[in-house]
């Protein structure tokens, strides 16, 4: 197998998922990071940023920035996590409106595209993604050992 052909492919199809993601978001007047963030507290109904961060790859500035603005539309509010330095980001009710109102179209979108490839196989598409990530992790942390010694 070429691997280096195969990666060039993977990577054109994730970058065609990507635009489509912000092409969606972008007709609901927000902007890609906007609607992962909305999608992230739709999944985890409470999270921290820093979850949304890691978990969900945007980057830590763009998140800060959207959740105050949620706040200040009152679409998120704040409760005390673990420790005192530890923010719980959750909806408000208008703010669950508001993101279930906005995400919808998507979601529905997402339902469909699976609906079309079935079970089977959206399960195993996960174990490969899920396996892929956690390979160019290990990897990735291999390289930035390398790079510091």
């Amino acid at each position: 197998m070429n691997y280096r052909k195969q990666m060039d492919k993977i990577g054109i199809h994730l970058g065609k998922i990507t635009k489509l993601y912000y092409e969606c978001a972008k007709s609901q007047g927000l902007t890609y990071n906007t609607t992962m963030v909305l999608g992230a507290l739709r999944h985890y109904q409470v999270c921290t940023q820093k979850q949304i961060v890691e978990e969900w790859g945007l980057p830590k500035q763009s998140v800060n920035t959207i959740i105050k603005k949620l706040f200040d539309d009152q679409y998120v509010e704040f409760s005390q996590g673990r420790n005192n330095k530890e923010k719980l980001v959750s909806f408000t009710k208008k703010g669950k409106i508001f993101a279930d109102n906005t995400l919808q179209p998507i979601l529905a979108m997402e339902e469909q595209v699976l609906q079309h490839i079935g079970e089977e196989e959206c399960q195993q598409l996960e174990k490969t993604i899920s396996k892929f990530a956690y390979f160019f992790e290990k990897e990735f942390l291999a390289y930035q050992q390398n790079q510091s010694i």
